[in-house]
C-alpha cells in the first residue's frame, strides 16, 4: 500500500509552478495504484516506470540516465533512501550534474535491517546537494547522529485544506456509523492507517478494552487494511471486542468516514515522521491522540487540540481517550486542530517553500 511519501510526490507533482518547472515523473517498480491522481496535464506525458526487478537494476539506472540526459534536467527530487541510490546513480550515468535533493520521510528505523541498510545509504546523503527534513524533530533527531549533506532544510509536510473539510450531514456520517453496527450515541475511535506490526493497533483494541470495563459506550474503527489483519481480527475476538471495532478494507476515500468518527488515534511505535493521516483528520475537525514520536509534537499541542502519550504506554492512552468523551470539549479542541492545519500546514504553504528551495537551486546551477 501507499503511504504519506507517496501522496507526496503526487502532490508535488500536481502543484508545483507549472509556468516555472517542467516537472516528469519516474517510478522505481510497477506499482502505479497512484496514477489516476496524477494531473497528466501537467506531465505531458513524461511519467514513465523504471521497472526495477532487483536491488540495483542497472538497466532501469540507464533508463533513468536517458531521461535524465535527454530532457536536460537541472534537479533530481528523490523520496527516501532507495530512489536516491536511483538517482545519484542516475545522474553520474548521464555524463550530467542535476541538483540532487532528498526527500526524507523517516526518523527511527524499527528493525536491525534497515538501520544495516541506513548505514549502507549514509554516503548518498553527503552528496546531495540538499536535503529536505519533513520536521524540526527529525532534522534534531538526524543531526545527532551525525547525518550530513551539502544543506539541509525543514519543509513541513502539507495538505489541501479546502478537500479536508467535514460537509456531510448527520445523516451520513449516522449511515457510515450503521454500516459498523455502532449507533449515533456511541463514542467512536478512529484510526487510519495500514494494518502493519508497526502501527501497533493492538495497543488501541487493549485501551478500548480497558474503557469499555468502566461501561463507556466506545467503539473503535480501523480504516484500511494490511498484511496484520487476520491477526488483528483473531485479537478482536480474543479479547471478546467484536461487536464494538469494525475494520473498513482499504478504502479510495477516506473522508466521510473520518468525519463519521468522533476522535481519530495514531498509536505507532516507530515509522511516524510528521504524519499526512493525522494532518487529514485534523482538518476534518478531529482531536489527536497520538504516540510522541517523530514530529508528533509539532503538530499536536497537548490539551488544546489533542493529547500526546508515551509510546506503548496503554493507560496514558485510555486516559486522553476518556477525556474526550466529553462532547464540547472535543468539539473545541477539534475546531482547534482544524485551525492548527489551516495556519501552519497547508499544501498552500508547503508546495511554495519547494518552489523557492528549486528556484534557488536551479539558479545555481546556471
Amino acid at each position: 500500500g501507499f503511504g504519506g511519501a507517496e501522496k507526496h510526490v503526487v502532490t508535488l507533482v500536481n502543484r508545483l509552478d507549472s509556468t516555472r518547472f517542467k516537472v516528469s515523473l519516474a517510478y522505481l517498480k510497477d506499482e502505479n495504484q497512484l496514477l489516476p491522481e496524477l494531473d497528466q496535464t501537467r506531465l505531458d506525458g513524461r511519467v514513465f516506470c523504471c521497472n526495477v526487478s532487483s536491488k540495483i537494476d542497472l538497466p532501469a539506472v540507464r533508463r533513468l540516465a536517458h531521461h535524465i540526459r535527454d530532457d536536460a534536467v537541472d534537479i533530481v527530487v528523490c523520496t527516501n533512501t532507495y530512489s536516491l541510490l536511483y538517482g545519484w546513480l542516475a545522474r553520474i550515468v548521464a555524463g550530467r550534474s542535476p541538483r540532487l535533493v532528498e526527500v526524507f520521510h523517516t526518523t527511527e528505523f524499527g528493525s536491525i535491517k534497515e538501520k544495516l541498510h541506513m548505514l549502507f545509504y549514509r554516503p548518498l546523503f553527503w552528496v546531495s546537494d540538499t536535503l529536505v527534513y519533513v520536521c524540526e524533530n527529525q532534522k534534531k533527531y538526524w543531526r545527532s547522529r551525525a547525518l550530513r549533506a551539502r544543506k539541509d532544510t525543514v519543509i513541513h509536510n502539507g495538505i489541501d485544506i479546502d478537500r479536508f473539510t467535514d460537509r456531510y450531514t448527520l445523516d451520513e456520517k449516522n449511515s457510515v456509523r450503521m454500516s459498523y453496527g455502532f449507533g449515533a450515541d456511541d463514542y467512536v475511535v478512529g484510526l487510519c492507517a495500514l494494518l502493519r506490526p508497526e502501527k501497533a493497533h493492538g495497543d488501541l483494541l487493549r485501551a478500548i478494552a480497558c474503557l469499555r470495563t468502566t461501561n463507556m459506550s466506545v467503539k473503535c474503527l480501523f480504516i484500511g487494511d494490511g498484511p496484520e489483519r487476520a491477526k488483528i481480527e483473531a485479537a478482536i475476538e480474543n479479547m471478546g471486542l467484536a461487536p464494538h471495532v469494525g475494520i473498513t478494507g482499504l478504502m479510495a476515500d477516506v473522508r466521510q468516514t473520518i468525519a463519521a468518527c468522533d476522535v481519530m488515534a495514531l498509536v505507532s511505535h516507530h515509522v511516524e515522521t510528521f504524519s499526512i493521516a493525522a494532518l487529514e483528520a485534523m482538518a476534518l475537525g478531529k482531536p489527536m491522540v497520538m504516540t510522541e514520536i517523530g514530529g508528533a509534537s509539532e503538530q499536536i499541542i497537548d490539551g488544546e487540540n489533542g493529547y500526546l502519550y508515551e509510546r506503548g504506554d496503554i493507560g496514558a492512552l485510555a486516559v486522553a481517550l476518556a477525556r474526550l468523551m466529553e462532547t464540547t470539549k472535543r468539539d473545541q479542541m477539534g475546531d482547534h486542530a482544524r485551525s492548527t492545519v489551516a495556519r501552519q500546514f497547508s499544501v498552500a504553504t508547503m508546495v511554495d517553500a519547494y518552489d523557492r528551495l528549486f528556484v534557488r537551486l536551479a539558479e545555481s546551477h546556471v
